[in-house]
């Protein structure tokens, strides 16, 4: 099978010869080890190149910011984004750094607040980028899948987790009007990579930490939920598949994910208690499950045989009844060695084709 078609095969729970493979590919020391170049910022070309080394199967193109754009800084390592976020680098953090002021504090300067025109040239760059290169791959055309950001996760951008949370009860309409900025931005955002040809979208909805749901399931369920729920659908609209991203340990929210029809579930987070089997067991015939892969103790500090066991372990639960894409339970990002990443793919690429026979953990 062709990649494209075997992502798109497995995220739809249709047969494939083997294993699809994936994952967010946010560490430069492996774009530097497999394609000899170090990107400055996170583009398709080098995306799209560090996918064919890697032979995966799919490949994450954000959704971009406009044609001469660049962050106003605040300080060597501080910048302001073009929603009026501040964000602090470090050595780690890239491609996304980590925001520490937030523009919107409350429904006063709300209504002063002008949020980025989603239609702007330029927004489509790198989208265009990858499909002009998959086009001209030909036989070995990835799948392309648009990135957009969910309403929980916009809202954290501009209002911050404290003040969300005050809010959920001190001014839910505030938090509401928010949200619904997020979506105007999403759907149209959605609209042109669906036109421009996109495979399939990913939505970035981080909804728990390690120890479980960052809201509480009433509070998703009056000012998230119908949010996702419309982004969704315009995603749906242009017949694409729909992929959540949302790490952390999303139990509580599964049900509510599920009858939304989303077409696969990632990262299914291993260091959060997401247990394949039983999500496996209980969702696997209603959407596609990526990764599982612990990037946070196995991948960085695991020996070769570690990797295997667990790579194989991985693959004998969630493969059985095809809808299952390998990957990291995150993202290949910097301290994990470059040698484990390979090696992880090494191990299934060879252990991952149907039918799946003998992959029992060794």
């Amino acid at each position: 099978m062709k990649p494209k078609e075997r992502f798109l095969s497995a995220i739809y729970r249709r047969p494939v010869d083997r294993v699809p493979l994936f994952d967010f590919l946010f560490q430069r020391p492996l774009y530097t080890r497999l394609i000899g170049r170090t990107p400055e910022a996170y583009n398709a070309c080098d995306a799209m190149d560090l996918t064919m080394a890697l032979r995966l199967d799919g490949v994450w193109i954000p959704y971009g910011c406009f044609s001469g754009w660049s962050p106003k800084m605040l300080a060597d390592n501080i910048y302001k984004d073009e929603w009026g976020t501040t964000f602090q680098q470090n050595d780690s953090s890239w491609p996304i750094d980590a925001p520490i002021d937030y523009p919107l504090t409350s429904k006063k300067n709300l209504t002063k607040y002008r949020p980025p025109d989603p239609q702007a040239d330029g927004r489509l760059n790198e989208i265009n980028t990858a499909l002009a290169i998959n086009k001209v791959r030909g036989n070995n055309a990835v799948a392309v899948l648009g990135g957009v950001g969910g309403p929980l996760t916009i809202s954290w951008m501009l209002v911050g987790y404290e003040r969300i949370c005050l809010n959920l009860y001190d001014d839910p309409g505030f938090l509401e009007q928010v949200v619904q900025m997020a979506v105007d931005f999403a759907v149209v955002a959605v609209d042109r990579m669906a036109q421009a040809g996109v495979d399939g979208m990913i939505v970035s909805e981080d909804l728990g930490s390690s120890a479980g749901g960052l809201i509480s399931l009433k509070h998703f369920r009056r000012i998230y939920l119908p949010a996702l729920t419309k982004i969704v659908h315009c995603i749906k609209d242009h017949q694409l598949p729909v992929i959540l991203h949302s790490c952390g340990r999303i139990y509580d929210y599964l049900d509510d994910l599920a009858a939304l029809e989303i077409d696969a579930l990632h990262p299914l987070q291993r260091t959060a208690g997401m247990d394949l089997a039983r999500i496996k067991k209980a969702y696997g015939h209603r959407m596609c499950l990526i990764g599982n892969i612990d990037s946070s103790r196995t991948l960085p500090f695991g020996s070769k045989s570690d990797i295997e066991r667990e790579t194989r372990e991985t693959i004998s639960i969630g493969a059985p009844g095809y809808g299952y894409i390998l990957a990291s339970d995150h993202s290949l990002h910097d301290g994990i060695p470059v040698e484990s990443i390979i090696h992880m793919f090494d191990v299934a690429y060879n252990q991952g084709m149907y039918p799946i026979m003998d992959n029992k953990v060794s």
